[in-house]
Parts: structure tokens; sequence; C-alpha cells
């Protein structure tokens, strides 16, 4: 009886070696697995991050490498076509403002002509403004001034669009002023370029 005690008790020590063995295993087994899987993101992670710095650093390398190659009349049509969509762009603009709009636009212009046409008379042109909308403008704008005629612009003046606006001269013709729409958009053109360029096609047209 003894005996058999004996071997029931050595096969439960057996037994609970054995699971106690088991488990280390698994639980040894676990941590490598949860090693080599962060071994592995890390390394996953390393490699995405430098195929992305090779892909920007190709990227760059092709755009500068086509900057330098493009044919020197592709460069020429895509500065014209710009040129042309700003210039589309700000016509479509100011034909959709009113006469007090671009009233005050060119008023804002002229005022800072005040000094040269002070003490002096001058002769308005009008062309889209009434008579009595030009004469304000100008009466406004430039506080200083006589104001004798106030003339519409002849019809061959006229002929391009959006000419809206005024022209004003001394009576001796030694001063003059153009503050038309035309004006406007050329000098926008001229002193805005990025910032207009920037605003209708975005910022990697500038670079």
């Amino acid at each position: 009886m003894e005996t058999v005690k004996t071997s029931e008790a050595l096969e439960s020590q057996i037994m609970e070696d054995a699971r106690v063995k088991a488990r280390h295993i698994l639980e040894s087994a676990e941590k490598e697995c949860a090693r080599i899987r962060a071994e592995g993101e890390k390394k996953a992670a390393a490699e995405a991050a430098g195929l992305e710095a090779k892909r920007d650093e190709r990227i760059a390398a092709l755009r500068q490498e086509l900057t330098t190659t493009l044919p020197l009349d592709f460069m020429r049509s895509r500065l014209s076509f710009i040129q042309d969509a700003l210039a589309k762009a700000l016509k479509d603009l100011f034909v959709s403002f009113s006469n007090a709009d671009c009233a005050s636009i060119i008023s804002r212009q002229l005022a800072r002509c005040a000094s040269a046409f002070a003490g002096a008379t001058v002769v308005i042109w009008h062309a889209g403004l009434s008579a009595d909308e030009a004469r304000k403008l100008v009466k406004e704008s430039l506080p200083g001034a006589t104001i004798g005629e106030v003339k519409p612009l002849a019809a061959e003046e006229t002929d391009k669009e959006a000419i809206r606006g005024v022209i004003v001269e001394t009576s001796d013709r030694g001063k003059r002023y153009r503050g038309t729409m035309n004006e406007m958009t050329q000098f926008l053109l001229e002193e805005y370029r990025e910032q207009l360029v920037t605003a209708l096609f975005g910022k990697d047209v500038t670079q």
C-alpha cells in the first residue's frame, strides 16, 4: 500500500514539474515572440521612414531635373498661361463690381496724386461711370484741384473690356492720371503677382 502511495506521489510530482516547465516554456516563448514582434515593428518603421525619405528625395530630384530640362518654349507657355489666367480673373472680378466699388478703388489710388494736382484745373474723361460719378470721384480724391470739363471718353478709347474709370488731366496737359480698371489690373499684376498666383493656383506653382 505504501508503494502505491509513493508511486502516486511521484507521478503527481512529475506532472507538476512538467506543468511548471511547460508554463516557463510558454512564458519564455511569449516573451521571445513579443521581443521579435517589437524588433520587427521597429525595423518596419525604420524601413518605411527610409523609403519615405528616399521618395521625397527622389521627387525633389525629379522636380529639379524637370525644371532644368524643360524646354524654354514650355516655360514661356506656362508663364503666358498664368499671366492670362490672372488677367482674366481680375477682369471678371472688376466686371462684377458696382460703379461705387470701382470709384472707391480708383479714388484711393488717385488720392495719392493729390499734391501733384493741387491748385490746377483738371479735365475729366470718364467711361463706364456717369459724369456725376466721375466728378464726385475726382472731387473727393483731389480736393485741391478745380474741376473743369467732364467728358466721356471717345469710342476708340473705350473698346477694351473693363475700362471703367476716369482719366484726369490738367488743363495745360502737363499732368495726366489714368484711373481705370485696366490700370488697376496692371498695378495688381505688377505689385501683387506672387500673392495672386498663390491664391489662384496654390503655393506649389511659385516654387
